[in-house]
């Protein structure tokens, strides 16, 4: 009979020593789901925050460019606008140009005309003299041929 109580406790060690690792191994399964969650949380949190910063980096790439082409367009209607300005500029220095040799040109001929002028006065004046002259001459013959 010993061998048979001996068996039965044996069996009975056998099962809880069974039963214990059945246990061990679905606490140890349970601390995995745990783990399985904790990690697919994680793992939805972290897509989650990479599809933000790809949604942000996306947006910072698109205002990149917005401001890049901004930046050109501003580039090109700067360079118009001084290639504009420099043909007015241009334009101004040759008009102006034209002004002063002109203005040089009626200068001149107001000189020549202001030159023919005193030319003329003086003519005018040593014919006045030289009349003057004649007319002194002539009172003084009246004079005395009338004094006679």
């Amino acid at each position: 009979m010993m061998t048979s109580r001996f068996l039965t406790v044996l069996n009975l060690a056998g099962c809880i020593l069974i039963t214990g690792v059945i246990l061990a191994q679905w606490h140890k399964e349970q601390d995995l789901g745990n783990r399985i969650k904790t990690i697919s949380r994680e793992l939805a949190t972290s897509r989650s925050e990479t599809a933000d910063a790809e949604q942000r980096a996306s947006q910072l790439e698109n205002d990149v460019a917005q401001l890049k082409e901004s930046i050109e367009a501003t580039a090109a209607s700067r360079q118009l606008l001084e290639e504009e300005n420099a043909r007015i500029e241009a334009e101004h220095r040759e008009k102006l140009n034209e002004l002063a040799t002109a203005a040089n040109e009626q200068v001149t001929a107001w000189q020549a005309a202001i030159d023919a002028r005193d030319a003329r006065i003086k003519e005018l004046d040593a014919a006045l003299v030289a009349t003057r002259a004649r007319l002194d001459e002539a009172i003084t013959k009246l004079k005395e041929a009338g004094a006679r």
